[in-house]
């Protein structure tokens, strides 16, 4: 059996998180996860500065757990997975490799399925699924993290009100 590693590294989602704005909000139903922040580019632009971007509607694509809260950046030392290269990233947008909440989910999610499904003799292989992946978020005020498929920013709004409606507008859709 290979031994874990726990590992931290960036990922790109195309922007990052203002480091003056607050106000970051998370919205989840039963099928979809959205993490609302305000956002800047991650490129200088042509007046030598990072632009403002204004909300960005980020989906965490097929998410089956999440936190949010503690710690906020001042108390991201004490992070769990802080000496795992969190601090060396330089992004707000981290993925653990060989995450310990992953095994923990898909072991779960495996006894599950060979409880229910392999009681009634049925196909519970479905259920080694590995496209979990583990993501965290470093924001002003708190920190995100989830286990999903995929981080992707779905919209870039002027407002927040603007963003919510999108999201709204997406929960009514199923």
């Amino acid at each position: 059996m290979k031994a874990m590693i726990t590992r931290v590294q960036s990922v790109d989602v195309g922007c990052e998180p203002s480091p003056s704005g607050s106000g970051e909000v998370l919205i989840q139903d039963y099928l979809e996860t959205y993490l609302l922040f305000a956002a800047r580019s991650k490129e200088v632009g042509e007046r030598g500065f990072l632009t403002n971007l204004g909300v960005a509607v980020l989906l965490c694509k097929d998410c089956s757990a999440s936190s949010f809260g503690y710690p906020n950046d001042e108390g991201l030392q004490e992070h769990p997975l802080y000496a795992h290269g969190i601090a060396d990233c330089g992004s707000s947008f981290l993925e653990v490799v060989d995450s310990p909440w992953v095994a923990e989910m898909a072991s779960r999610k495996l006894a599950s399925a060979r409880r229910i499904w392999g009681a009634r003799q049925m196909d519970w292989e479905w259920a080694k699924d590995h496209s979990m992946r583990h993501f965290i978020v470093t924001l002003n005020e708190k920190t995100f993290e989830c286990l999903a498929s995929e981080l992707r920013v779905e919209k870039f709004c002027q407002t927040y009100d603007e963003a919510l409606a999108f999201v709204w507008q997406r929960f009514g859709e199923h």
